[in-house]
């Protein structure tokens, strides 16, 4: 089984209304991160096999408040002044064809002017739900933007994540954003050609781009071939709490769908 649990030194789940806990389900594999709302500081990174919260025994008992992301994901982003009432399941038919019957979610991306429409495995979010009534529904194409927009201060930035047989991807030069998109990513080379596509759509170069990776499923081979091409190419997360040693600094690119989405909530 795969599994792996780091914690900072001081984190006490037992600390009521102390975290915010986010949650990454899809494809077998669970991934959660407990940040400290006080100091933005993640506390705890966890992954594992299979989609049971109940068997990650480190989580908060009380957090303050809970976001997830659900995968796979069908998502479209719409501006604002196209959303009619009603209308977004002809937006994601449009984009991705014939659509599974699942509950249908809106979320707002403000510094865009748009709406991130998307919907997600249904039975996954059921559970979840039940064990924490109010948890946010967050689209994982809204986190990459965000997380994407984060880290392109000093130049254009694409940020990678990986989940099973899939590239969800962001590029952003600052604030703008040039493209948002998933792509099939079976092998390592798939991955590396949508890569190097999506770079050149933008008018970009794999020696102009800070490549920045992570995801649920991203492996040591996809790694290698990504860096045989992109000059700039890190983990997406590149620090978590202090005294944080090798192992779980590598394991964290694992949990980058869930690191970033305390951006997007607090």
């Amino acid at each position: 089984m795969e599994r792996g649990s780091y914690r900072a030194g001081l984190y006490d789940p037992g600390r009521e209304r102390a975290h915010h806990l986010s949650i990454v389900i899809g494809h077998g594999l669970t991934a959660c991160a407990v940040v400290d709302v006080g100091t933005g500081k993640a506390q705890l990174i966890s992954f594992m096999n299979g989609t049971d919260l109940r068997a990650h025994t480190d989580l908060p008992t009380r957090p303050r408040s809970v976001s997830y992301v659900m995968l796979p994901e069908w998502s479209t982003l719409v501006p604002d002044g196209a959303l009619k009432p009603d209308a977004q399941a002809g937006h994601l038919a449009l984009v991705h064809g014939n659509l599974p019957q699942a509950v249908l979610h809106d979320e707002p991306v403000s510094t865009l002017g748009a709406t991130c429409v998307y919907m997600h495995d249904e039975a996954h979010e059921r559970k979840l739900l039940e064990q924490f009534p109010s948890a946010r529904s967050l689209p994982l194409q809204a986190v990459l933007l965000k997380g994407a927009q984060q880290r392109s201060s000093n130049g254009p930035v694409m940020l990678i994540h990986r989940s099973g047989e899939r590239v969800d991807l962001a590029i952003a030069d600052g604030l703008r954003i040039l493209l948002s998109n998933s792509y099939p990513a079976r092998t390592p080379e798939d991955l590396l050609y949508f890569c190097l596509m999506a770079t050149e759509k933008c008018g970009l170069t794999a020696e102009s781009v800070a490549l920045r990776s992570g995801g649920t499923h991203l492996t040591e081979a996809d790694r290698k071939l990504l860096d045989r091409y992109f000059k700039d190419h890190r983990s997406a997360i590149l620090e978590l709490w202090n005294g944080a040693d090798a192992a779980s600094l590598t394991a964290a690119s694992k949990c980058l769908a869930a690191l970033d989405q305390f951006a997007c909530v607090s």
